[in-house]
């Protein structure tokens, strides 16, 4: 299904359930087809020589739905995972300020949940980003890592944290 970017659509949040799995991992599919930031996050996540920090910190996951007329498909994700934030949603909808109503919703949530901080890794060269993270606060911290992906594509990634 497509949207008529001519007409107007509603969005909403949701927090993803097994409801809407099939929906959820089209959505995934279709992220991964448009960046590489997945490929990424399992490069620097699953090298084997170091065990994933774990903690009892609470976890979201929060799906952004896109309605128009009978459709309603997420297009956006967004999730908070021992302390990790992440947002990505589907490049149609860039540029109309989804990305930070997700943002805003996932540090409302962490707020009211207790958490003291949450982090992300950022690609130093995707400026909206990283504009945007700063404009809530993150701060950068650490060295930038390098990396070189399967597809042969250079990328530097740049932790940022904020405290809440």
């Amino acid at each position: 299904m497509t949207f008529d970017m001519s007409q107007p659509i509603a969005f909403s949040l949701e927090e993803a359930s097994l409801v809407r799995a099939a929906e959820w991992q089209q959505l995934i599919q279709a992220l991964m087809a448009e960046t590489d930031t997945f490929l990424i996050a399992s490069m620097r996540d699953g090298d084997g020589d170091e065990i994933p920090v774990k903690n009892d910190a609470p976890a979201i996951t929060l799906l952004l739905i896109a309605e128009q007329g009978e459709q309603s498909l997420p297009v956006g994700i967004g999730s908070i995972e021992n302390e990790e934030i992440g947002v990505a949603i589907l490049k149609q909808f860039h540029g109309a300020g989804l990305g930070q109503d997700l943002m805003r919703a996932l540090l409302d949530w962490a707020k009211f949940n207790g958490l003291s901080k949450v982090w992300l890794d950022v690609q130093i060269d995707n400026d909206i980003a990283v504009h945007i993270y700063q404009k809530y606060g993150f701060l950068s911290i650490g060295e930038k890592e390098h990396f070189t992906l399967p597809n042969g594509r250079d990328t530097e990634l740049q932790r940022m944290i904020l405290e809440l």
